[in-house]
């Protein structure tokens, strides 16, 4: 049985496509409203895992002045957006719920490592009724102190290791005991990175090809198979 299971978020615990694509449209309608990024591309980069700051520099019609100030103020006002239009169009993928629950009773630890920001994930926590599930301290986002994009390690080396070790008494965390469960690429490179297992969850936003090739050690349609993997 793990020790430790690490779940992405978007397109694994939850169904956040709608919202992450309607909230980048109406930043774009505040910010640059003669411009309209192209569905397609945005598809590309919620597949790929891209951060706010490359997905908006990428879809912005002239990127060259897509100034850190200018990188501040877009993120900015999606994120505040999300938190009043977005929120609302998410959902958890059906078993979330029965999964977490089943970690809890057989004490795994569960961290999620997201590249949004912690507050948000917090949000979705709240409304889909998981409080609780996670806790507040194994919740690494965009802005966590240490924290680096998948799939860098130190997220799991310089800031769950520590937690882990400091407050719920694990000692070592062998890589081993570890499993990544996420949709894309960054997701199971992150694993490789770390040496533990990397979960792929097919039903996600990932590009299949790329995911396939990455060679993930299980595969998962659902969130209630992953049970059984965490089980052995």
């Amino acid at each position: 049985m793990i020790s430790l299971a690490i779940f992405d978020f978007d397109g694994t615990l939850f169904d956040t496509h709608e919202s992450i694509s309607q909230t980048i449209k109406l930043t774009f309608d505040a910010l640059h409203p003669s411009h309209a990024p192209p569905q397609t591309e945005i598809h590309r980069l919620i597949s790929s895992g891209a951060g706010l700051a490359d997905t908006f520099q990428a879809l912005h019609p002239t990127p060259s002045e897509f100034t850190p100030t200018v990188e501040e103020e877009w993120i900015d006002r999606y994120r505040a957006l999300y938190a009043t239009h977005g929120q609302l169009l998410i959902k958890a993928f059906p078993g979330a719920k029965d999964l977490l629950a089943e970690l809890n009773a057989h004490k795994v630890a569960i961290a999620i490592v997201s590249n949004k920001g912690v507050a948000a994930v917090k949000t979705t926590l709240e409304r889909n009724g998981l409080e609780g599930y996670v806790p507040e301290d194994l919740i690494i986002g965009d802005k966590t102190p240490g924290a680096k994009r998948k799939p860098d390690p130190a997220s799991f080396v310089d800031v769950l290791v520590p937690v882990l070790r400091e407050k719920y008494g694990l000692g070592n965390v062998d890589p081993a005991s570890v499993l990544v469960v996420g949709d894309t690429v960054a997701d199971l490179q992150f694993a490789k990175n770390i040496g533990s297992k990397g979960c792929w969850c097919r039903y996600g936003y990932g590009d299949r090809e790329a995911c396939q090739n990455a060679g993930p050690d299980f595969v998962v349609d659902s969130l209630g198979e992953v049970v059984n993997i965490a089980m052995k």
